[in-house]
């Protein structure tokens, strides 16, 4: 798969940095993402330095459900993992969730009772579960 076709990737790159500033927290979320999707570290930082800050969502269409509530999942993670949420953040996300066949309620709920400290480690069963059972 070529570098910059990583959609699950380049979607949360793009969420990292829609907010105009890129949080090293966020950036290290995605790092350990990618590297536990066997995506090369260099793959990774390549991904991280060409994927813009745009609307401009990659095709998601194909994902299987597994992977439409990994990427929900992911979103939420790294949205939270900085302690605030900002607003291109969550239009951003509003996007991508829609076109993941998530409604707004599940986005509200996954955001608004998820917390992350990022001096711990992040305990993705529970934001999964709960993604799992949003999705149509």
């Amino acid at each position: 798969m070529p570098l910059k076709e990583n959609p699950h990737l380049n979607i949360l790159v793009m969420m990292a940095k829609i907010d105009g500033e890129t949080d090293q927290a966020e950036l290290e979320l995605i790092r350990q993402i990618g590297a536990s999707s066997n995506v090369s570290s260099e793959d990774i930082e390549a991904i991280i330095d060409q994927t813009r800050a745009e609307h401009n969502i990659p095709s998601i269409e194909h994902f299987t459900r597994e992977q439409k509530v990994e990427l929900m999942t992911n979103l939420v993670m790294v949205m939270k993992i900085d302690g605030r949420i900002d607003k291109e953040e969550m239009k951003f996300c509003w996007q991508v969730i829609k076109k993941l066949g998530y409604n707004e309620e599940a986005l509200f709920d996954l955001v608004s009772t998820t917390y992350l400290d990022p001096s711990k480690a992040v305990d993705k069963s529970d934001i999964k579960k709960r993604a799992e059972k949003y999705l149509s």
